[in-house]
This record gives structure tokens, C-alpha cells and sequence, in this order.
């Protein structure tokens, strides 16, 4: 029930079913092999608008694989959304996301 809620009243998922971080630039350099961290700048387009925001970026790369690791709030009210609290329920107004990618060679 709390599910359906967040996509029918905050997210918005009929009219808004994609959300899209489309990177511009990178601060900081991938090293070949072991870990680097870089910044990663660029527009999440999310409930119909584009926020730009810079998220910090983990990458691990081995032989043949990547993993980048990233970790960033939505701020969700105050980019439009609504606050899903009631008189009885509070909830925060942004959200944590943690994203993993990876990526192997053939």
C-alpha cells in the first residue's frame, strides 16, 4: 500500500515513469587498475525537470571489470514532490540513493 502511494501521489509514475542521470563531466581520473574516486557532474532529470547535481563516484577496476559505486540525496519536496506525511506519519523529505554499476569485458 505504502508503494502504491509513492507512485501514485509523490512519484508520479504514469505521467513520470523514467528517471535519468545524463552525465556532462568528470572531475578526477579512473585509474587503470585499484581504486579511484571522482566527481561526476551532470542533470538527473526525475518528475518531469532537470536538477543538476554533482555526485561522487567510487570506481574499483580489475582486469576486465569496473565497479562504480555512488551515493547522493533527492531532495524530493523541495524539487516539487509531494510530502507524503500525515498528521499521524512523518517522513523525511529527500531520500538516500545508492547506486551500483558494473561493467565486465568480453
Amino acid at each position: 500500500m505504502r508503494d502504491h502511494q509513492m507512485h501514485a501521489n509523490v512519484l508520479e509514475s504514469d505521467r513520470f515513469p523514467d528517471a535519468f542521470f545524463l552525465p556532462d563531466h568528470v572531475n578526477g581520473r579512473v585509474a587503470l587498475k585499484g581504486e579511484s574516486e571522482v566527481d561526476v557532474h551532470g542533470v538527473l532529470r526525475i518528475h518531469g525537470r532537470d536538477h543538476e547535481m554533482t555526485v561522487p563516484v567510487r570506481v574499483q577496476t580489475r582486469p576486465g571489470s569496473l565497479t562504480a559505486r555512488a551515493k547522493f540525496t533527492v531532495p524530493y519536496v523541495s524539487w516539487g514532490m509531494k510530502d507524503p506525511s500525515t498528521f499521524v506519519l512523518q517522513v523525511d523529505k529527500s531520500v538516500n540513493v545508492d547506486v551500483t554499476l558494473e561493467g565486465r569485458q568480453n
